[in-house]
């Protein structure tokens, strides 16, 4: 079986990108592995809700809760031997999670005759990489200085992501301005300049790109790794080694909009690297809303209704036996806010993680503020009226 890895840092779009190949291939038999560091298992969810791939058709497996490259390496290498004898799949789809280091999922693909690597592509939000790295000037800045100190820190994580690949993918270049990326590219020539470099909106790209180009070199990637021997094997691929970990939050109360508006705007600090996953709103109670925020970028899309606004049929276009079902899946959930909760994955560095995790509390709405929204009162909403939704 071919083998297509999927990397990126933190946020640079890789389940969306993952998410339109499947919708538009159709004449591949794919299998996909997708890694969560997260205890939060938000991309698998996603994956599953395109309907193509799932653990049901046995072309499916979420690994989460930890990195495949660390803590999750066993689970990737036994998920491998699972499929080892699969003759219907043609090609395998790894989306890796951001803080993985690519070396040890190509040591574990590379012992397995049954896995030839195709291609290993990274992803770079560029609009991010401009902003905290400054178009790479910083970047290399900080490895300079960690090379001296004989440390390792998330630009490494970063830089090695961008040396170990064949393609690089740039994400968000709508969102920059356009005399910035030609830096952007010469920096990553620097970095890597034997991979191919192409600017991709929204996860399109040919899938002849991704799937049969053969663009990976053991042979060059090998030699990257030998140069990085003085590293500790065992502590490479962990994402602690970075100061990445996550925390997650889980609350029925819905947010108020105009304070969580705020608060991601005025506290989110550089060291939140990510932040994923379901939220509801007291001005938008019938929306199962996607958050995703990387770097100093948010986006907020409508995923789905919540059960307990849908049994109220406002538009008349439930059947009683179709109501009567909804009434019964909600009788176990929370009498006041039924099936609505919010469900968020935060991933940084220790100190700014566990300071904007607690602050965030501050976001979701009083008992008084439950009350005017159980009376149907109206709370200021600074968000987009009009939102993408997830296809």
């Amino acid at each position: 079986m071919k083998v297509t890895i999927i990397s990126g840092f933190l946020g640079s779009g890789k389940t969306t990108l993952l998410r339109r190949l499947l919708r538009e291939q159709k004449a591949r038999s794919l299998g996909v592995i997708v890694n969560d560091m997260a205890d939060l298992e938000v991309d698998g969810d996603l994956l599953r809700a395109g309907e193509r791939v799932s653990e049901e058709h046995g072309n499916f497996i979420s690994l989460y809760a930890g990195s495949i490259s660390g803590d999750r390496r066993t689970a990737f290498a036994q998920a491998l031997e699972q499929w080892r004898d699969r003759c219907d799949l043609e090609h395998v789809l790894v989306e890796t999670s951001g803080s993985t280091h690519p070396w040890p999922l190509i040591e574990e693909l590379v012992k397995r005759p049954a896995y030839e690597i195709d291609t290993f592509v990274t992803l770079l939000d560029v609009k991010a990489f401009i902003e905290d790295y400054g178009a790479g000037k910083l970047l290399f800045e900080e490895l300079i200085r960690n090379e001296a100190q004989q440390n390792r820190s998330t630009a490494n994580l970063l830089a090695e992501q961008i040396q170990f690949a064949d393609l690089i993918l740039l994400t968000k270049t709508d969102r920059i301005r356009a005399e910035d990326l030609p830096f952007v590219i010469k920096c990553l020539e620097i970095l890597n300049p034997q991979a191919k470099v192409q600017p991709v909106t929204y996860g399109q790209i040919p899938a002849a790109r991704l799937l049969g180009s053969g663009g990976f070199s053991l042979g060059r990637v090998r030699l990257l790794a030998n140069a990085w021997r003085q590293s500790s094997s065992e502590t490479l691929g962990e994402a602690e080694s970075y100061d990445i970990s996550s925390s997650v939050v889980c609350e029925a109360r819905p947010f108020h909009p105009q304070r969580l508006w705020t608060l991601f705007r005025t506290r989110l600090g550089r060291g939140i690297h990510r932040s994923k996953g379901f939220i509801w709103m007291a001005s938008r109670d019938a929306q199962v809303l996607l958050w995703n925020q990387a770097a100093g970028s948010i986006d907020l899309e409508l995923l789905a209704y919540w059960k307990a606004a849908v049994v109220k049929d406002p538009l008349g276009k439930l059947l009683p036996e179709e109501i009567q079902l909804l009434q019964k899946e909600l009788e176990k959930t929370d009498p006041i806010f039924g099936d609505r909760l919010n469900e968020l994955t935060i991933i940084g560095t220790a100190r700014d993680r566990e300071t904007f995790t607690r602050e965030l509390q501050d976001g979701f709405c009083t008992p008084e503020e439950i009350r005017h929204w159980q009376n149907g009162g109206t709370f200021d909403d600074p968000w987009p009226k009009e939102l993408r939704k997830v296809g």
